[in-house]
C-alpha cells in the first residue's frame, strides 16, 4: 500500500506539476506514521491470530493424542496402530488394589496415586519407549529393540520404582505381565501378556512375569 501526504515532515518529498491545479507546485510525499499504521498494525493482528491459532490447534491435538492426567497416549488414539506391528516387546501394568485405594482415600487421592505411578514410570522408559494408559489404572509400554532378558530387567526396574517408596503415605505395588515375540498379531501377545500380568497377581503381586 502506497500512502501519499501532502504534510511537510515526510520521509520522501517531492513537487510536481499538476495539471488543472491551483498549486503550483504541489509537494507529494510518504509520511512514516501513516505508512506505520496502515501496514504494521495490520501486519501484527494477523501475527497474533496466526500465533493463536497454532496454539489452539496445537492444544487440540495433543489432547487427542495424550491422556491429560498421565501424559501417556490415549488408548482410542494408539490402539489403531498396534493392529499393523508384529514384533513386540510389551509389557501391561497395573496399579495393585487401586479399588481399596480410591474406596478407603477417595478419587482425588486415587488420581494423585496414577499421575505419580506415571511419573516414576516415565522416568524408567525412554524417548522411543511408547507408553499408553490403556485403562483407568492399566498402562501398556512397548519398547522398540528389546530381546527378552532386557525386557524383564526393564520390568523389574519398574516395578521397584513404584514399591520404593510411598504415594502420599500410602504403600502402593504394581503387577506387570510383558511379552518378548515377533511375527505375531497384537491381539494374540496382548492375551499373553495379560495371562502373565494375572500370574504375578496371583502370585502376590508387586512382581513381573515375562513370557
Amino acid at each position: 500500500m502506497t500512502i501519499i501526504s501532502m504534510e511537510n515532515n515526510n520521509i520522501y518529498r517531492t513537487s510536481e506539476l499538476l495539471p488543472c491545479s491551483t498549486v503550483d507546485p504541489i509537494n507529494l510525499g510518504i509520511n512514516f506514521y501513516t505508512l506505520l499504521k496502515a501496514t504494521f498494525l495490520p501486519s501484527l493482528l494477523l501475527m497474533i491470530l496466526y500465533h493463536s491459532l497454532t496454539q489452539v490447534i496445537a492444544k487440540k491435538k495433543f489432547i487427542l493424542r495424550y491422556d491429560q492426567m498421565t501424559r501417556f497416549y490415549r488408548r482410542d488414539y494408539y490402539e489403531s496402530k498396534l493392529i499393523n506391528q508384529k514384533n513386540f516387546n510389551l509389557l501391561i501394568i497395573d496399579i495393585d488394589h487401586f479399588k481399596n485405594v480410591n474406596d478407603t482415600y477417595g478419587h482425588e487421592i486415587g488420581d494423585e496415586v496414577i499421575r505419580t505411578v506415571t511419573k516414576r514410570i516415565n522416568n524408567c522408559i525412554r524417548k522411543q519407549d511408547i507408553a499408553i494408559r490403556w485403562g483407568g489404572e492399566e498402562f501398556i509400554l512397548l519398547f522398540p529393540k528389546m530381546n527378552k532378558e532386557q525386557l524383564t530387567i526393564k520390568a523389574q526396574k519398574i516395578c521397584d520404582s513404584i514399591s520404593w517408596c510411598p504415594i502420599l503415605d500410602i504403600n502402593i505395588t504394581i503387577s506387570i505381565g510383558g511379552i518378548s515375540t515377533s511375527d505375531i498379531h497384537f491381539n494374540e501377545a496382548y492375551k499373553a501378556a495379560d495371562q502373565a500380568l494375572y500370574h504375578s497377581k496371583n502370585n502376590g503381586r508387586n512382581q513381573a512375569t515375562i513370557v
